[in-house]
C-alpha cells in the first residue's frame, strides 16, 4: 500500500485487459458513496437527510474527476457507460453532480437504499485477531439486508450487460460494504468508506476482483471525510 493512499489497496488491483468487453465473461462496477451528509454532523431520527456544503464539493469533484476519464494505472481508465442511485436525498444530490459531469441520464434503483439500522451491530465479532471464527447466524433484519444487497448487485449486473459497459452506482456506505461481503462470501470483514470514496469490482475469469477500495485521488486532504 503506497504511503498517500492508506485505504486503497493497489496491492490487488487487477490490470483490465483492452481483450475484454463487457458481458457475460467480463464487467465493471463502480461504487460511489454519497458525499458527506447532514445527518453526520448532526445525527437525528430523520436517516435522509441533503448534502452539506462540504458534501457538496465531494460531489462536484467526483463529477468533475470521473468526466476527465483518468488513468488508473498505465492501460486502465475510467469510463463509465451508465449510472444509477439510490433514491434517498443525500445520493441523489451526489448523482446529480455526476451524472451533469458525464452527461449520461441517472436511473433510480429502489434496491440500493442504505439500511434503516447500524449494519455493523449484526456482524460477528471476535475478542482477539486470530480467534478462530464461531457459529454466526445473521439476524432477520440483516439477513433482509443482505437480500437487497444481492438484488441490487443483480440489478447492477443486468445494466452492465444492458448496456455493454461499465456501470457506476451512487449509493451509501452500509450497502456499498453489504455488496462487497457478498462478493468476498464473508459476513466477518468490514470496510471503512469515505464519503465520495469510488470502490470497483471486476468480474473476470470466473471471480470476482476487488479492484480499488476506496479510491480518493480526486478529493484533497482536507475533503476526505467518512
Amino acid at each position: 500500500m503506497g504511503t498517500t493512499h492508506p485505504t486503497k489497496l493497489s496491492i490487488i488491483m487487477v490490470v483490465q485487459d483492452v481483450r475484454y468487453k463487457i458481458g457475460k465473461d467480463f464487467m465493471k462496477i463502480y461504487l460511489v458513496r454519497h458525499g458527506q451528509s447532514q445527518w453526520q454532523l448532526e445525527p437525528s431520527e430523520n436517516w435522509d437527510t441533503p448534502l452539506t456544503p462540504l458534501g457538496h464539493e465531494q460531489a462536484q469533484r467526483t463529477g468533475e474527476w470521473l468526466a476527465e476519464h483518468q488513468m488508473l494505472d498505465n492501460q486502465t481508465r475510467v469510463e463509465i457507460a451508465s449510472l444509477c442511485s439510490s433514491p434517498l436525498i443525500r445520493a441523489q444530490e451526489t448523482a446529480v453532480y455526476i451524472a451533469k459531469s458525464l452527461h449520461l441520464p441517472l436511473l433510480t434503483q429502489q434496491n440500493l437504499r442504505e439500511a434503516d439500522f447500524h449494519v455493523a451491530e449484526h456482524l460477528p465479532q471476535r475478542d482477539t485477531p486470530l480467534q478462530a471464527h464461531s457459529a454466526y447466524e445473521p439476524s432477520k433484519v440483516y439477513a433482509a439486508f443482505k437480500s437487497q444487497a444481492q438484488a441490487a448487485l443483480q440489478g447492477l449486473v443486468e445494466q452492465a450487460e444492458a448496456n455493454g459497459g461499465s456501470v457506476l452506482a451512487i449509493t451509501h456506505g452500509g450497502l456499498i460494504k453489504t455488496m462487497l461481503r457478498l462478493v468476498v462470501d464473508s459476513d466477518r470483514v468490514c470496510f471503512k468508506l469515505c464519503n465520495a470514496g469510488i470502490s470497483s469490482i471486476e468480474w473476470r475469469r470466473g471471480r470476482w476482483h476487488l479492484v480499488h477500495l476506496n479510491l480518493w485521488d480526486h478529493l484533497p486532504t482536507e475533503l476526505r471525510t467518512y
